[in-house]
């Protein structure tokens, strides 16, 4: 026996099955629903898991990740032409254009001037000798020179005999009629072109 005072409730038959009415509508109804949800979430994690672990070894759902054939040979072969080591790739890799040396250009020698026979040779007689600067105009002209004035040298006394010429390009001629006087040839730009002139000391 109860020590409460019985109210409507307890007019329930004691053999019945069925205990505390206004409990049986609120507590199944909040089991069944937190139960439901929780059925559903569990169901949801073993999809999940199921489609992330399973699924793939079983090649369902495989998509354009997965390397074909094709992709597999390309792939292969482009680790074969990974690079070699460092040696193999000196041996490898092509030299450096080679610059080419430049050649020394030759200094050039200077080409002495030619002889011209034809440039007139003037004849100064200082000896003191007379004619003899006429017989020496001779000789040259003998020789294949133009000969041009012949006189007596009226300057300064002459201490010896000398070829002078005024300008380099004469230089030859100077010294061809110097050897076939046996006299020195000298530049002198006192003198106007070849000039010999003849001192106290030629015979």
């Amino acid at each position: 026996m109860s020590q409460y005072p019985r109210d409507e409730f307890d007019k329930v038959p004691e053999s019945s099955a069925r205990q505390g009415v206004h409990r049986e509508r609120l507590i199944p109804g909040r089991s069944n629903g937190l139960g439901l949800l929780i059925t559903v979430g569990v169901l949801a994690l073993l999809i999940g898991l199921a489609a992330y672990f399973v699924l793939p070894r079983l090649g369902i759902g495989a998509g354009s990740d997965d390397p074909s054939p094709a992709a597999q040979a390309g792939a292969t072969a482009s680790a074969t032409a990974t690079p070699t080591p460092d040696g193999d790739k000196a041996a490898a890799s092509p030299s450096p254009t080679q610059t080419p040396t430049p050649t020394p250009t030759p200094t050039p020698t200077p080409t002495e001037p030619a002889v011209d026979p034809t440039q007139p040779v003037t004849v100064f007689n200082a000896s003191g000798i007379t004619g003899l600067g006429a017989g020496v105009s001779g000789r040259i002209a003998a020789a294949g020179w133009a000969v041009g004035p012949v006189a007596t040298w009226t300057g300064a006394p002459q201490q010896g005999s000398g070829v002078y010429y005024s300008s380099p390009e004469l230089a030859a001629n100077a010294q061809e009629i110097g050897v076939q006087l046996g006299i020195p040839a000298m530049e002198s730009p006192g003198f106007a072109g070849v000039t010999v002139v003849l001192g106290p000391e030629y015979r």
